[in-house]
């Protein structure tokens, strides 16, 4: 059995005290053994003098998770989604965000697999049926390719300095329940690493690949319809031993934006999401401009709009690493006013001296508009197609010169907090296409292809162009 029912009970131990837990798939439930109930309050005491109390300080779950033996004698880790530990009539009780069931008993994992919607439609399952076969009387039949042969390869990437691999694959289930279909195909996502007991590395895998998927699907709004796990079995197999289930603020899947197409597909980043994959583990990957939901990504704010442009700030760095080429002039001239500035400062003091700094520092200083006319330069050629569709359709043509000192002026009113300053109308326009940007330079820094960029970020904004593959040379 992969679940329980309504509650799991059993026995965990905490703070070196082993309690009776109760969990109802919210809050677990910490009861003391009576020989440790006046220990385990003491947690919560402050002595000021002999035999005199008042309220201590707050008790904390410092591990990041805790592992309980069932009653039925199965294994469940625990995932608080708070380390503050509360207290009602002797009681302790911790929120929890996640946990792991075990079927049956391992000491070790190796792989952790994925199905989602999403994942259906970034790797569809039609991928998998070779052939179909209809006649008048109803016979119908579909014929699979091995579902082996599905298997992307494997692709390498790093998260906390151990090796792991991703590859998507398809499989088939049945169900013998009335309620749904007998047979069905899913993708999945599947991560393999070296042996582990490390429950929270597991974790932070599962962290990763959401924010991967929701990045394919520029909403955070994604689900996990099953998240596995597996032990080595013989000759290089896995065995799925139990499942992890997440309990924290679960969405609703957004099926409409997956009827639309409105997610890159893995054909367009083919052999690239590792790299994807490593930076959303190291950090590097922009996403906190990536809406909750489509419906709040249609609509902007001045926290959305200030979001938008750090993206684009932040993924101009990694793309051109060496800012935009000055012609020699300028270098001097720069260089010149440095010097000069640095000579006076050296002679100044107190606030002077810091005024004098700040010059200094901005004489380098690229601003926002000359990012974005470099940009438009160095990416037309494949975004124009999308600009210039999108600004004809709103009766204006697509300028980057004009859209830089726009969208520059406006994040400085949002920034400085200049409300009195009167919104620059078509700078809302001007973000829009700027969301396409941003994917066109991440997708850019991670290799692919001009026409695969193009398909991306058509189908993901739902732009409806036609792009022709013969473009790419």
């Amino acid at each position: 059995m992969y679940d329980f029912e309504n509650l799991a009970s059993g026995m965990i131990c905490f703070k070196e005290v082993n309690f009776t837990f109760v969990f109802d798939r919210e809050e677990l439930r910490l009861i003391p053994p009576n020989d440790k109930k006046s220990e385990v309050e003491k947690w919560f005491m402050k002595e000021l003098a002999p035999g005199v109390y008042t309220m201590g300080d707050p008790v904390y779950v410092e591990d990041e998770y805790l592992i309980g033996r069932c009653n039925e004698g199965i294994e469940i880790v625990l995932f608080p989604n708070s380390h503050n530990v509360g207290r009602i009539n002797g009681v302790l009780r911790i929120g929890i965000g996640a946990y792991i069931w075990k079927r049956i008993r391992s000491s070790v994992i190796n792989r952790i697999s994925f199905e989602s919607p999403e994942i259906d439609c970034i790797f569809p399952t039609k991928k998998a049926i070779s052939s179909k076969k209809y006649s008048e009387d109803g016979y119908f039949a579909v014929e699979t390719i091995p579902l082996k042969d599905t298997l992307t390869e494997k692709q390498k990437f790093y998260v906390d300095e151990k090796e792991v691999t991703v590859q998507f694959g398809i499989i088939r289930k049945e169900k013998g329940d009335m309620s749904s279909p007998p047979f069905s195909l899913h993708s999945v996502m599947y991560f393999d690493f070296e042996d582990t007991d490390n429950y929270a590395f597991v974790f932070r895998l599962y962290n990763i690949a959401k924010v991967f998927v929701q990045y394919l699907n520029y909403r955070k709004s994604v689900t996990f319809t099953d998240i596995n796990l597996s032990a080595p079995f013989k000759e290089s197999q896995h065995l799925q031993f139990a499942k992890l289930f997440i309990l924290d603020n679960l969405p609703e899947t957004e099926q409409q934006c997956l009827k639309d197409r409105r997610y890159i597909r893995y054909e367009h980043i083919k052999e690239k999401e590792h790299k994807i994959l490593s930076d959303i583990a190291s950090g590097l990957l922009y996403t906190r401009n990536i809406p909750n939901t489509y419906a709040q990504g249609r609509t902007i704010d001045a926290a959305r709009f200030v979001m938008i442009t750090a993206a684009f700030e932040w993924e101009f760095r990694r793309l051109f690493p060496d800012g935009i080429k000055k012609k020699e002039r300028t270098i001097k001239a720069e260089n010149l006013v440095s010097e000069t500035l640095k000579e006076l400062q050296s002679k100044a003091t107190g606030k002077a001296k810091d005024i004098y700094k700040h010059l200094i520092d901005g004489i380098h200083f690229t601003q926002l508009s000359s990012k974005i006319i470099h940009t438009g330069k160095e990416l037309g050629t494949v975004v124009d197609i999308f600009g210039n569709r999108l600004y004809h359709l709103n009766g204006q043509e697509l300028k980057y010169s004009d859209m830089g000192l726009r969208i520059g002026k406006q994040r400085n009113n949002y920034a400085h907090g200049n409300l009195d300053q009167e919104f620059v109308g078509l700078s809302l326009l001007d973000l829009i296409y700027l969301e396409m940007i941003v994917y066109a330079m991440q997708l850019k820094y991670y290799g692919v292809s001009d026409v695969n960029i193009q398909k991306a970020i058509n189908s993901l904004f739902r732009q409806n162009i036609l792009i022709n593959d013969d473009e790419e040379k």
